[in-house]
């Protein structure tokens, strides 16, 4: 027990076992966390071939009374640190590797400079803009004392069971100034351990918790570089293991920017650099590297300070980046004589424009609501993390005072919240007490009250209402045109959704003259191609459809795929589903033989960018199983299963999709009772996976 209570002490996250069946099914439970296992010699044997080459295992410790007996074990199993039979040197050498695996942690995201819309952006694109736009909205917030024993409560509830953790805690809550937050982020105590496990797992609200100390530690650092800015590039290094598929990714993004998700130390030495990455045992699933860094002190983008003064751990001549510094990736070689690949990287402004655009957007997005809503309003719209924006727009509205100036945008936001979640009776109850707290606060003409109209109207619209749904959607419009006289983005979204009432109502000519004046409005704001400018191609289309008029349908459903795929990355799941439009519409017109070609040429394109394995490819074989029709539709849905097995992570929907089909499938050809036992295995298997 002393032992467990001094390994909680290192990491409240610390698990204990004495079953190896359990143990090993946790440890293969574990996926986006890094693992240090110590183990008794007596199970080792039982539990390392089972888990060793997980890439999720860091390094192991064997821990016993006999080192001899297991020595062998050092030559077959390169993961282990060493075998132990002394508790001190163990937890000495646990405690290095724990800093060192802490150091280590890195994420990055790559970005494309050629996507157009910040709504549509491929994967690490997005990751790489939301994260720029979370430490804008960070910086935002006030920084008060609420704010500070926010921080401080989150770290003493973590380390509850670590009393020289909880004594630090105490020295900052008493002694603390902002001068000092470089010294407290060097000091690697609990600062340091909580603010990189909040950034490298992406926890929004523990980074929400530390908004105080980052915006501190952010200004601290643009303070100190321009000590920095008399002297000339600085050539920095940092040595790295990279997950093998993350390096290849590297490899193939030469040339393009990258961003590191959180702060990012260096050293002016590489023999620093090549020491830190030489300490971890070896890992065949990792790759060495070294990142090389041409620092322009005069690239104001990007901010670095020289921190070697501020730390404990004197000659390592630290430079530390700030939040999400930018770079570019100048080439990727091996240098044989190291036995490294050295990564080469360069601080550039090439981002900046980019991120201005997106910032501007956002602002003119955000101006009307204050930093404490627009960071629910980053949870919900732009991270998609729906139970985490209701949770903390409903703590703001039970905390703040029902005179605040913000409950009407909260109760606003959480409107959108139930409407997203199909409750649309507790939406509309939200919407409809924000819209009386705006008019009793706001001028009748405020962009605010428009808003308020125009989510009412939605609401009624999708209950089915569509008069009283068009009535509060003209209104919001008559608002919208004084406060818009020309073209404007925000004025072709109402015209949009007017279109989509008349259409659900019935009133196809009317739908079809609103959906025309929305698509000519956004071809005069947005450049082209455009994601928006697609989708409303799209709805011209869909009106042609319902008309019956297949020609013209599919003339739009094309359009809009064709632009759709020079505007969205090839993993877009909004491109599936349109080439889905275009070969049904086909089939509708009785023409199966141009849907095939169409899907064909399509799947060949997807695996030539996507690989084999991938959910689109699953799709569009899902696809033309639907315009098969006949003894081939269950071929190509087993195929796409096949596929969907095989991708990492599998898209649940298409994957409930498919199933769904076979399961119909399988009633007509009277094969339930088999192909019902493959699917419930392979349904139970996604959920546990998702547990």
């Amino acid at each position: 027990m002393h032992t467990q209570n001094l390994l909680l002490e290192f990491n409240p996250a610390a698990q204990f076992y004495t079953d190896s069946a359990r143990c090993v099914d946790f440890v293969k439970s574990i996926q986006g966390e890094q693992i240090l296992l110590i183990i008794s010699g007596a199970l080792a044997r039982d539990v390392l071939p089972q888990i060793s080459r997980l890439r999720s295992v860091i390094a192991v410790f064997i821990f016993c009374r006999n080192r001899e007996f297991h020595v062998k074990l050092l030559s077959e199993y390169s993961k282990i640190v060493d075998i132990f039979i002394v508790q001190d040197e163990l937890l000495r050498l646990l405690r290095d590797t724990m800093t060192i695996v802490e150091k280590q942690a890195f994420t990055f995201s790559l970005f494309d400079q050629t996507q157009k819309s910040t709504r549509d952006l491929s994967k690490d694109s997005a990751s790489f803009l939301w994260n720029q736009l979370l430490l804008y909205v960070l910086k935002k917030m006030p920084q008060d004392d609420q704010a500070k024993n926010e921080m401080l409560t989150t770290c003493s509830n973590y380390y509850a069971m670590n009393k020289k953790e909880l004594n630090k805690i105490e020295q900052f809550r008493k002694s603390y100034s902002r001068e000092q937050a470089i010294k407290w982020y060097t000091d690697e105590c609990f600062l340091y351990k909580l603010l990189n496990n909040a950034i490298r797992t992406e926890d929004i609200e523990l980074l929400y918790a530390f908004r105080f100390y980052i915006i501190d530690l952010c200004n601290a650092l643009e303070k100190e570089s321009k000590k920095l800015k008399t002297g000339g590039v600085l050539k920095l290094y940092r040595g790295q293991q990279i997950p093998n598929g993350e390096f290849e990714k590297l490899r193939k993004a030469t040339g393009t920017l990258i961003s590191t998700n959180g702060f990012l130390s260096t050293s002016r030495s590489i023999d620093v650099a090549l020491r830190f990455i030489r300490q971890l045992p070896a890992n065949d699933d990792m790759t060495l590297c070294i990142f090389e860094i041409n620092a322009d002190p005069n690239v104001t983008a990007v901010v670095f300070a020289d921190i070697d003064k501020y730390s404990k751990m004197q000659g390592e001549q630290e430079v530390l980046f700030g939040l999400n510094s930018t770079f570019k990736i100048d080439h990727i070689k091996m240098e044989k004589k190291l036995n490294v690949w050295k990564i080469g990287l360069s601080t550039t402004a090439e981002a900046s424009t980019r991120i201005e655009q997106f910032m501007k957007l956002q602002d003119d997005q955000l101006q009307l609501i204050s930093p404490l809503v627009s960071f629910g309003c980053l949870l919900l719209n732009e991270l998609g993390q729906i139970e985490r924006a209701k949770c903390y727009f409903d703590k703001l509205l039970h905390s703040l005072p029902s005179e605040h100036p913000d409950i009407a945008s909260i109760q606003n936001n959480l409107g959108n919240v139930y409407r997203i979640k199909g409750d649309l009776n507790l939406a509309l109850k939200y919407y409809e007490e924000a819209y009386l707290k705006r008019r009793s606060n706001l001028s009748e003409n405020h962009p605010h009250i428009s808003g308020s109209l125009h989510n009412i109207g939605l609401i009624y619209r999708d209950k089915g209402d569509f008069d009283r749904a068009l009535d509060y959607l003209h209104q919001s419009l008559a608002i919208d045109e004084k406060n818009y006289p020309g073209d404007h983005s925000n004025k072709a979204i109402t015209l949009e959704n007017i279109g989509f009432a008349y259409q659900s109502k019935g009133d196809l000519d009317c739908a079809l003259a609103w959906f025309k004046r929305a698509f000519d409005m956004y071809t005069r704001v947005l450049p082209a191609p455009h994601p928006y400018i697609a989708s409303a191609l799209g709805n011209l289309g869909s009106v042609y459809e319902k008309k019956g008029d297949m020609d013209r349908a599919i003339d739009f459903y094309r359009q809009r795929l064709e632009m759709a795929e020079e505007c969205l990355p090839p993993d877009h799941c909004d491109l599936s589903s349109y080439l889905n439009r275009v070969a049904q519409t086909y089939k509708k017109k009785n023409d199966k033989k141009t849907a095939l070609m169409l899907c064909e040429k399509q799947l060949a394109s997807q695996k030539t960018i996507l690989g084999d394995k991938h959910p689109r490819i699953a799709s569009t074989l899902m696809t033309i199983g639907d315009v098969c029709g006949d003894e081939k539709t269950r071929q190509y849905y087993e195929e796409a299963l096949s596929v969907l097995e095989s991708c990492t992570p599998c898209s649940e929907l298409t994957l409930i999709d498919c199933l769904t089909m076979l399961g119909a499938i399988a009633l007509d050809d009277g094969r339930m009772e088999d192909d019902v036992s493959v699917v419930n295995d392979i349904y139970a298997k996604y959920s546990e996976e998702a547990l």
